[in-house]
């Protein structure tokens, strides 16, 4: 199976919140392995994940890395190929 791009990613999740009542409690109980499940491969150990629910008066702003100067890594460019990718409520990600 192709690795999914993070905006194909978000789209997975969006649609799976939507769809499925308990998948919020499962997301934020243990997001690796529902992110995991949702996308039908396992996330490299090297990721990191976190899952910020917003609301009317929180607001979450995830912003780019400091891009790396020099090569980047096989493995590394993996992990970022596709593009950015929005993991919250986001309107401009499609």
């Amino acid at each position: 199976m192709a690795i999914p791009t993070r905006a194909e990613v978000n789209h997975i999740l969006l649609s799976r919140l939507a769809a499925e009542p308990g998948f919020r409690e499962k997301l934020l109980a243990n997001p690796r392995s529902a992110i995991s499940d949702a996308i039908g491969i396992p996330l490299p150990e090297a990721v990191h994940v976190e899952v910020h629910e917003e609301s009317l008066t929180d607001v979450h702003l995830v912003i780019p890395a400091v891009q790396a100067k020099g090569e980047i890594a096989d493995g590394d460019l993996e992990l970022v190929a596709g593009g950015g990718m929005c993991w919250g409520n986001c309107a401009n990600v499609y």
